[in-house]
């Protein structure tokens, strides 16, 4: 049917970037994110060190938030609704809050690690945002989560009693990060607003500004 036959309307309003219509888009990141993300949770279950025997993360729970970070964005990728995406985005605040939980915890018996623990949950907290956000923030957190996981596990490394699960933390970590800077690609060169469609009715073409 021509759109522009008399008696017929197709109104489209303007799209904006916005979390709603950002969940349904392709995204070529996705796999890489997801992938890398899925791989890291699962190393949380994998022998990291050798103390006295092999010690898996999860045996540790104030080690669980970089593990727990990537399962979150592996489901925060293959998102496509809204209501998915925003679930992400809360349960990226949710571990940002067990972040500084754990730091205080662990201030308690070994400030030098505490502290900066705190500290870390803090600034991850803000990157995503306490109420409301973008997805340029939630791909920030993304590379910033990555980064620092490859730090911490890039110390690890360096520990002749580290493991297997170490190496692949550190990959995974690495496949992370890439998978946020191409995220971040792809919302930079994305105009900020999409060009407005035509409006056809009866007849007439107009712009919806």
């Amino acid at each position: 049917m021509d759109p522009l036959e008399p008696g017929v309307a197709a109104v489209e309003m303007p799209r904006v970037r916005s979390l709603a219509c950002s969940a349904t888009r392709i995204r070529r990141h996705r796999r890489v994110t997801g992938l890398s993300g899925i791989l890291l949770f699962a190393c949380l279950f994998l022998p990291a060190i050798d103390a006295c025997g092999a010690v898996q993360p999860y045996e540790l729970p104030p080690l669980a938030p970089p593990y727990l970070y990537g399962l979150v964005f592996a489901l925060i990728a293959v998102a496509r609704t809204p209501r998915g995406l925003a679930h992400g985005i809360a349960a990226l605040r949710a571990l940002a809050v067990l972040v500084v939980v754990s730091g205080v915890l662990v201030a308690a018996i070994v400030p030098q690690v505490g502290l900066p623990e705190i500290a870390v949950g803090i600034i991850l907290l803000l990157i995503v945002g306490l109420a409301g956000t973008t997805e340029p923030r939630v791909a920030a957190s993304a590379i910033a989560v990555a980064v620092l996981s490859m730090l911490w596990f890039g110390v690890w490394c360096l520990d002749d009693s580290a493991l297997l699960g170490v190496y692949l933390s550190l990959a995974s970590a690495t496949g992370l990060a890439l998978g946020g800077f191409l995220w971040w690609r792809e919302l930079a060169a994305r105009p900020s607003i999409d060009v407005p469609a035509a409006v056809a009715r009866r007849g007439m073409i107009s712009s919806v500004g």
